[in-house]
């Protein structure tokens, strides 16, 4: 009886592992989707926000990074190589021909973006694991 039971656990086993040797691509897949979707939600958001004057540089150096896990963990980022994205997202000082100081305020271009995306990403996230209960049961 003990050895039924072993098998048939062992046969499970071994038919779980080969659903899942498919599902890191599928998470790829999916995260590198959601990066691109949210670079397009930051170069909306800079429309939205009013950059008519810092389209150049700071356009072309919104970039999607590389799909990475780190401590079992999948990451994907989206960022501005720009030199000058740091002032544009968090604010700076401006002094004039005078001498006279002032501040600009930050835009929080990518704060912004990543909140109005995070619904989305999660719906994306939703349709994996469905996607992937899906292939399981079939």
């Amino acid at each position: 009886m003990r050895d039924i039971f072993k098998s048939e656990l062992d046969g499970y086993a071994e038919w779980v592992a080969e659903k899942a040797a498919r599902w890191p691509k599928k998470v790829k897949k999916t995260m590198n989707k959601s990066g691109t979707e949210l670079k397009r939600k930051t170069l909306r958001q800079m429309r939205l926000v009013n950059l008519r004057t810092v389209t150049g540089r700071y356009k072309a150096g919104i970039k999607r990074g590389k799909y990475y896990q780190k401590d079992g963990s999948h990451y994907i980022r989206v960022y501005s190589n720009a030199p000058h994205a740091h002032l544009i997202e968090d604010g700076h000082d401006v002094v004039n021909a005078a001498g006279k100081v002032g501040h600009a305020k930050g835009r929080k271009v990518f704060a912004k973006a990543e909140e109005d995306y995070e619904e989305q990403f999660f719906k994306n996230c939703e349709e994996l694991v469905d996607e992937l209960i899906d292939e399981l049961c079939k």
